[in-house]
């Protein structure tokens, strides 16, 4: 599906489809143009009409492609890691955005619906900041940037919450919960660590240095916010990490314990089963055997023997 919108004047903002970019083409303003669809042959003729290179088309069309921006002369090519699904505890659908930047216009590509585009579609200010390709462009991206920073903060309480659960009574369910988190903490983090550079690659292509314009903080903001978010997608990583190893800590300790214990019983009752089985053999020789107190002097040396390992166990503070 396209979609357009087309500004031909300040306050003059036209909705339509791929009808509106011819129309466009032979007057004048500026156009955004979304295409919520995969990159078939009408799709690619498009782009080519548009002067993309051949090279970005191909990147367009890959499913799964690391963000990168690439300058070309009449345009620029970032590919940006948006959402189609945000929910709780760190549960999330990214999506490919595509985005060509010209001076009069912007082409912004996915496959599925995209929060950011969505957003942007209804806003009050659409038609400015249509007017002004690279602001349009920054300002998708650091909504998309802003919907993970609130998921990562909001984790943060339930990292807390699960950190103090899990040494009050930890179980395989938050063990299970924990994993699922540090395996999506380790590719947000991998995608935090691109978008990082990628904001820095835009500050060196549209920023200008000899003063200071509305786009020089978006650009300066965007790169703060991707910088935190890979920064907390950091240290999260390494907190669950810790509570894993901490949590199987835990269990050893517990489960040493338990066998010092049955160890314990074990060296008091090895002695009393050989002194039981020695006195138990079908010999009809054996010195004590017809002894008239025999039977009670075993069991004096059997009771002794045990009391002697427990005392010594004791002081050994095995348990």
């Amino acid at each position: 599906m396209i979609s357009t919108r087309w500004v031909k004047h300040a306050d003059d903002i036209q909705l339509g489809g791929a009808e509106l970019i011819e129309q466009w083409q032979n007057g004048t303003g500026y156009i955004w143009i979304d295409i919520e669809q995969g990159c078939d042959e009408s799709t690619l003729d498009l782009l080519r009409n548009f002067g993309c290179h051949e090279l970005a088309l191909k990147d367009v069309s890959r499913d799964r492609h690391p963000p990168k921006v690439e300058w070309f002369q009449e345009h620029t090519f970032v590919i940006f890691r948006g959402l189609t699904e945000l929910r709780d505890n760190l549960s999330f659908t990214p999506l490919q955005l595509s985005l060509f930047v010209g001076e009069h216009y912007l082409i912004s590509i996915h496959t599925r619906p995209s929060l950011s585009v969505n957003e942007h579609q209804q806003r009050a200010n659409l038609s400015a900041l249509i007017c002004n390709p690279q602001k349009l462009a920054l300002s998708l991206l650091h909504f998309s940037a802003g919907l993970f920073l609130d998921a990562m903060l909001n984790f943060d309480s339930d990292l807390a919450r699960i950190e103090d659960e899990m040494l009050e009574h930890g179980n395989d369910t938050l063990l299970k919960d924990l994993i699922r988190c540090r395996s999506q903490l380790r590719k947000m983090q991998r995608n935090f660590d691109y978008h990082e550079t990628l904001a820095k690659q835009l500050i060196e292509l549209w920023d200008e240095p000899e003063e200071t314009t509305d786009l020089t903080h978006r650009l300066r903001d965007l790169y703060d916010r991707c910088e935190r978010l890979a920064t907390l997608a950091a240290q999260q990583y390494e907190i669950c990490g810790d509570l894993v190893d901490g949590y199987f800590s835990i269990t050893s300790h517990e489960l040493n314990n338990t066998m010092r214990i049955l160890t314990v019983v074990t060296s008091i009752f090895v002695p009393l089963g050989f002194l039981a089985g020695l006195y138990g053999m079908n010999f009809d020789y054996i010195p004590e055997l017809h002894a008239p107190n025999g039977y009670f002097i075993l069991l004096g040396v059997m009771a002794t023997l045990a009391v002697a390992m427990i005392g010594l166990f004791k002081a050994k503070r095995w348990f």
